[in-house]
Parts: C-alpha cells; sequence; structure tokens
C-alpha cells in the first residue's frame, strides 16, 4: 500500500457512516454494548479494546465521520492523530480546537468528547497498551540517556492519570510520512510487521519529544523569564556521571546545591543520587552486554571504587548481579 492508496482507503465510506448519513444526530447502536461509568457524578461510557489487546499491543482505527464522539474514556492509552481536516475535541470540560498534522495524546482515564466529525474529517485513533510502554517502548528509549526517559516520563507518568498533551506538529514532515507509513504497515501487514510498527511508534514519540522540548525553549523565551529548563541539567549528568557531585554541577550552573537538588526533584521526580545512579547503571548495563571487560573495570570506569556497592546497587535495580546479567544477556 502506497500513500495515495491509503488515501482512498480511508476516505471509503465505511457501513457505520452510511448508517449515520441515514440516522443523523442518532448515535450508533454500538453503544448499547458499552458500559458505563461513573465519573464525578456524571455517566460516560468505558472503552476498553482488551480483547484486541491479546493479540497486538497497539491497535488502529478510523473515528467515525457525520457522527459525534459522547462522553467517554479509555482503559489504554490513547494517541488520535489529524490525518485530515479539524475536530474539536472537550477534554475534561475544556474545548480543544485540532487541526491536520496536529496529535492529542491522553492518558487512561480521560474524560472527552468531540463535535460532530465531517467528511473531510479523518481522525485516526491509536490505542497502545501499558504493557506496550512498559516493555519495547519504554527499554529501547531509555537506552537513549536520561534526557529521553525524562521527557517520555513527563508525557506519561501521572499518579492520578487523568493527563493529556496536544502537540502542534502540522509542520513537522517527520511526523506527516511516519504516521503515513505507520498507517500502510498496519493495513497492508507483511512479514514482521509487528517489529516494525514498534519500530514506528518509537521513532514517533521521539518526535513528540523533541516537539515538547522545542516547545518549553520557546515558550520560555517568548514569556521572558530566566530559563529553568531542566534539559541541560539532565546533559550534564550525562556527561559527567562518573564524577559530578551535586556540589560541583550546582558550582557550574550558578546555583546552591539545595536549591539544585530541589529543582531537579520537582522537575523529575527523583533526586540528583538517583538520577546519576540509573545513568551510572545504564552505561554499566551496556558495557557488561557489548563488551568483554571484567566487571571491576566496568564499575571503576562508571564511577564506583567500591565493587560490592557497585554489586549491591546493581542488584537492586536488574534484580541479579552483574556476571548473571552478563551470562543472560550479553552477547560474549
Amino acid at each position: 500500500m502506497n500513500y495515495r492508496e491509503l488515501d482512498n482507503f480511508l476516505r471509503r465510506i465505511s457501513p457505520s457512516e452510511k448508517w449515520h448519513l441515514k440516522n443523523p444526530d442518532s448515535l450508533s447502536r454500538f453503544y448499547e454494548k458499552v458500559n458505563k461509568i461513573d465519573i464525578n457524578g456524571s455517566k460516560v461510557y468505558l472503552f476498553d479494546f482488551g480483547l484486541k489487546f491479546k493479540k497486538e499491543s497497539i491497535t488502529i482505527n478510523r473515528d467515525s465521520r457525520f457522527t459525534y464522539l459522547p462522553k467517554h474514556t479509555h482503559t489504554d492509552m490513547e494517541l488520535n492523530y489529524i490525518y485530515s481536516g479539524s475536530c474539536t475535541y472537550f477534554i475534561d470540560g475544556k474545548q480543544i480546537d485540532v487541526s491536520k498534522g496536529d496529535i492529542c495524546l491522553l492518558d487512561t482515564n480521560v474524560v472527552h468528547s468531540s463535535k460532530p466529525i465531517g467528511k473531510d474529517d479523518i481522525i485516526i485513533n491509536i490505542s497502545m497498551t501499558k504493557s506496550f510502554f512498559n516493555t519495547s517502548f519504554i527499554s529501547r528509549l531509555s537506552n537513549q540517556g536520561i534526557i529521553t526517559s525524562f521527557l517520555i516520563n513527563s508525557l506519561m507518568e501521572n499518579q492520578s492519570h487523568n493527563r493529556y498533551m496536544i502537540f502542534r506538529s502540522k509542520e513537522n514532515e517527520n511526523i506527516d510520512r511516519l504516521m503515513k507509513s505507520l498507517l500502510c504497515e498496519y493495513y497492508d501487514r507483511s512479514i514482521g510487521y509487528d517489529e516494525v510498527l514498534d519500530s514506528y511508534m518509537i521513532i514517533i514519540f521521539t518526535e513528540l519529544v523533541r516537539i515538547f522540548n522545542r516547545d518549553n525553549i520557546d515558550n520560555s523565551s517568548a514569556n521572558g523569564k530566566k530559563s529553568t529548563n531542566i534539559i541541560p541539567m539532565l546533559q550534564y549528568i550525562e556527561n559527567n556521571y562518573d564524577t559530578c557531585t551535586l556540589s560541583s554541577m550546582a558550582e557550574d550552573f550558578g546555583y546552591n546545591p539545595n536549591y539544585l537538588g530541589n529543582l531537579l526533584k520537582d522537575k523529575t521526580g527523583k533526586t540528583f543520587s538517583k538520577l546519576k545512579l540509573e545513568h551510572q547503571m545504564k552505561q554499566a548495563s551496556m558495557l557488561i552486554v557489548h563488551s568483554q571487560m571484567p566487571i571491576y573495570e566496568i564499575a571503576m570506569d562508571v564511577g564506583f571504587s567500591n565493587l560490592g556497592f557497585f554489586y549491591e546497587k546493581f542488584r537492586n535495580i536488574y534484580g541479579v548481579n552483574p556476571q548473571e546479567y552478563r551470562e543472560n544477556i550479553g552477547i560474549y
């Protein structure tokens, strides 16, 4: 399937859309089978695609046109891509207008609805299981360092699980091309399509991370405020993880150590020590898997002079000691 064939496919009138054309202003009989739950005193539909997810970690649908989406929520993560046209959402009571190229990312339990969707409004809905983020997705992204981990967590981690984000990505040609390629792969499956879908999702979320970071920096500059962008600080830890201390970092950034420690904790949810330790362990695990260096040399290379302490911290994170990790996962 090429992009032109994809476009023709997405613009076809489906059976449910034919029904809506004949029954304007009526909800599909599909909703008769959907459970309702009480959220803040209001009954909303609960969409649970668990049965589909027994076979797939993500599922993709096109929202039906010629109708509206009633108030509902999902048990899984949801990404809505405006392939064509526009859409007006109501998310937690707030009106959100999105247009071609924009992305709306919703955590679980976010109550949302929409105005009627027109003929040229092609809305792609991608639902993703939590396990998708906990396995292939997060594990591969986390290898890029604590910056990417932090940005992804800022998108996805929230104890109340009621968060949403809007990405104005219509000027990002990469997003457009990646989404179309993802859809072509999903609707015209070939050998190894699962791995291809996962890879596309990794790249798509990496692009969203870049948009998120760019917008944060731009907004800070536009407001004329002193930048408190956390990214350079995380980059500092990545570059100096083997030797840096909170005091040395505070001196380089011109902050009081206590203030810097509190700032890091507020922005990332983690202390300086934990951020540093996590990166040390990531570097150590990479060397254990992809080199033949002795474990004691790896420990010293990532900043540990006490081998016993290194073993203790490694086991706390990975559940096994470094040698067992190499034997179970390593390529040598």
